[in-house]
């Protein structure tokens, strides 16, 4: 071309949860086998059956000629006025205040891309890679990050966020992602108090992705960002994605907190509306079939009845990977994922399925390949799984995310099994001998 096409910072665009998919989809081929695919938060593809009474009633709504219209730009007042009633604080939000996406994906992408470049919104790690691209991409270099301790139950580290709030004027927010992905921890009320307090006297604003807000085991309890804020401006993240589920949908909001408080903040959320408005509006159909589908009577017991699986399965994966200790697990608290931490994790290879793959990964793995890439990849050339690497996620730890999705009981055993001989076969020495 006459120009070079490409950003100088367009190698910080990544995706590892559907990157990682690449290579198994020629791991596949070459091995003439069939992955089992962990990487992708999907319930639907890992085989839970969308309801009769939910294909019901979309079909209801898609009989109507307002599914078939454009929507108000800020979203269909009907799911606005829900989500109001139902998810947020009338004191600190309006229905003006609440924006409709295509999916969190965009909205991130809205939120991160409308702040000056010079600013920058501090991002836990490990995090779900679209924020941590996101904010990447609009400051033009890496992200900034603070830890999430895995020896604490992977709860954030709250002087390592006020320290690199106070010592950073360029941090303008905080995201916090909670119930988390990829870790599953459900944060207690005080360190997210913390959290909102550091704001207050940094005079930052706060992002919480909340989208798994309902997805918590027995005994737990999300704390939301309405119910602690106080007077300090926030957006909340939310969407119908997982406890629908739904993915396919691309059917997410924003819940804007306390926007009359900080003119600057506002005239902020009014830009990321007018980029919305450039667009129209966000898909309808989702969004009129909304407060339909939580209403639906049969939806409490759905819900719980999913909660209640992935609970088993995490039961089961802690007690199995209890008896590794090449891995150290956390128990999560909720969402539908588990990460296993590969403690000193080194750089081997495994028997592969046949030649063909070997040579394959050969190719790909060098020096500069990360530890828990190179077991994914393993894992995936010797045992048919895909994983995500938990350096995927923004995070200096090692070890892998695998999900809690699996409809099949024997499937999920099995899998888990499979990856239990790839970490024996890929520790030599049992750890600490």
């Amino acid at each position: 071309m006459r120009q070079n096409l490409l950003r100088a910072d367009s190698a910080l665009l990544s995706y590892p949860i559907r990157e990682v998919v690449e290579i198994g989809k020629q791991l596949e081929t070459l091995g003439e086998f069939n992955m089992i695919w962990e990487n992708i938060g999907d319930p639907v593809a890992a085989g839970e059956t969308v309801p009769g009474w939910m294909h019901d009633v979309v079909q209801s709504q898609v009989a109507t000629d307002q599914s078939f219209a454009y929507t108000e730009t800020r979203g269909a007042s009907a799911a606005r006025q829900y989500v109001l009633d139902h998810f947020s604080d009338k004191k600190k939000c309006t229905l003006n205040d609440i924006l409709f996406f295509n999916g969190l994906g965009e909205a991130i992408n809205k939120v991160m891309n409308n702040l000056p470049k010079e600013t920058r919104v501090l991002v836990p790690s490990p995090t779900y890679p679209s924020h941590a691209t996101a904010e990447s991409m609009h400051a033009g270099c890496s992200f900034i990050s603070y830890s999430l301790d895995p020896e604490n139950d992977w709860e954030p580290d709250v002087t390592e966020i006020e320290n690199k709030v106070k010592y950073n004027d360029n941090v303008v927010a905080i995201l916090v992602i909670n119930p988390n992905n990829p870790t599953g921890s459900v944060y207690k009320r005080e360190t997210l108090e913390k959290i909102v307090a550091i704001a207050k006297k940094y005079d930052c604003f706060l992002i919480f992705d909340e989208i798994y807000h309902h997805m918590t085991f027995d005994g737990v309890k999300t704390t939301l960002l309405h119910e602690i804020i106080d007077e300090v401006p926030g957006i909340s993240m939310k969407g119908i994605s997982k406890d629908i589920p739904w993915p396919g949908s691309r059917c997410g909001w924003i819940e804007v907190y306390n926007a009359e408080n900080d003119a600057n903040f506002k005239g902020f959320i009014e830009i990321v509306l007018l980029t919305k408005m450039l667009e129209v509006c966000s898909t309808t159909l989702p969004q009129i079939v909304l407060p339909h589908l939580y209403d639906h009577p049969n939806y409490p017991a759905y819900l719980q009845g999913r909660i209640e699986k992935y609970q088993r399965r995490a039961d089961e994966a802690c007690v199995f990977f209890a008896d590794f200790p090449e891995v150290r697990v956390n128990k999560p608290k909720g969402v539908f994922y588990l990460v296993v931490e590969l403690l000193a994790c080194p750089k081997n290879t495994l028997e592969s399925i046949n030649k063909e793959v070997r040579l394959f990964l050969d190719k790909i793995e060098n020096d500069n390949t990360p530890e828990d890439f190179q077991f994914a990849y393993e894992l995936m050339g010797s045992q048919g799984i895909c994983v995500v690497p938990l350096t995927g996620f923004g995070s200096t730890v090692r070890g892998f995310r695998m999900t809690l999705l699996q409809e099949d009981d024997a499937l999920f055993s099995e899998t888990l099994k499979r990856i239990g001989e790839a970490i024996k076969a890929y520790y030599p020495v049992e750890i600490g001998t």
